[in-house]
């Protein structure tokens, strides 16, 4: 009779030992298998609403950084080794690219995201101060506009981008890459038309963006607005009173009704124009995808500049 109960206690135990082996063995099955490095906070959030559970993202250049400034330091480079896939802006936006790719190991895939994206030209004007105001004078990007982010349509476009290189990567979940970017790609359709339906609100003449950065290109040729850069405003470097007084004719000339500081700029010349002009000094907006906490991701910043934008040009009932 004991040996008996035994045998039905060992019974037993082997049938739970088994049962909980299968538990954990589906547990780690579900655990994310492909590894992304992201070199920007919007890729981080991309990657993030594309592969869901089934993707560990390292976010190498963290919210609120300033990207064009970046250097990966030894700790960053050992992030991106741990990697599978590593996401990159592109565009010359990461002048340390040539640097990562060669302490990359065999295997490891660099997919420069906005390369896929049809491209800005600046002007030879524009380009030479946008290469002053990051700091790169003589480095122009190639007289290509790096900030492709601030349009939703060319957020689409990453998203396939993206998702082709996960399910690529990681086949086995190629279906739920699809079914996150449909998703993600709808949520993306809704936010354009609010967009459009607050930008109603603006007569067209108003439709003028007056900043100090030029980083707003995709931006207002999606949404049909003008880009007023204020020429002269380097944030590194002290600004002339001659400076000063050529951003304010070109405000007055332009007409514009208001300037747009941005997020991690020092916007005390913009004060000092909108103090002398009597336009509208607006909320800062988040143009480098830089932001922090709910302005993270790309549908926070987007949403908050749309709403910075709609208060600064709606005209007063």
């Amino acid at each position: 009779m004991l040996q008996f109960t035994c045998g039905k206690m060992k019974s037993r135990f082997l049938q739970v030992l088994l049962l909980l082996g299968l538990s954990c063995w589906g547990t780690g099955s579900a655990m994310a298998e492909l590894k992304v490095a992201s070199l920007h906070p919007l890729l981080t959030d991309l990657a993030k609403q594309i592969g869901g559970d089934k993707v560990t993202v390292l976010a190498v250049v963290a919210a609120g950084t300033d990207v064009h400034h970046f250097s990966p330091s030894t700790q960053h480079m050992k992030q991106v080794a741990g990697a599978d896939l590593v996401l990159a802006s592109g565009k010359g936006l990461e002048n340390y690219l040539g640097k990562l790719r060669d302490n990359m190991s065999a295997g490891q895939v660099l997919l420069e995201v906005g390369e896929a994206i049809p491209s800005l030209e600046l002007s030879e004007a524009a380009a030479l101060m946008e290469a002053a105001e990051q700091g790169h004078a003589g480095h122009v990007h190639g007289g290509v506009d790096p900030h492709w982010w601030n349009s939703v349509d060319n957020m689409q476009r990453a998203i396939r981008v993206v998702t082709a290189a996960f399910s690529k990567a990681d086949a086995s979940n190629a279906a739920v890459y699809e079914t996150n970017a449909a998703a993600y790609g709808k949520k993306l359709g809704e936010l354009k038309k609010w967009a459009k339906r607050e930008f109603s609100k603006i007569p067209s003449g108003h439709r003028k963006l007056a900043t100090a950065h030029l980083s707003l290109g995709y931006f207002a040729q999606e949404f049909g607005f003008k880009l007023i850069p204020v020429q002269g405003l380097n944030p590194e470097i002290p600004a002339t009173s001659k400076d000063l007084a050529a951003a304010v004719n070109t405000i007055r000339s332009s007409k514009v009704r208001a300037v747009f500081p941005e997020q991690g700029v020092n916007p005390k010349h913009l004060e000092k124009i909108a103090a002398e002009t009597g336009v509208v000094f607006s909320g800062e907006l988040v143009a480098d995808g830089n932001g922090i906490g709910p302005l993270s991701t790309f549908t926070g910043a987007f949403e908050h500049n749309v709403r910075e934008m709609v208060k600064a040009l709606v005209p007063a009932p």
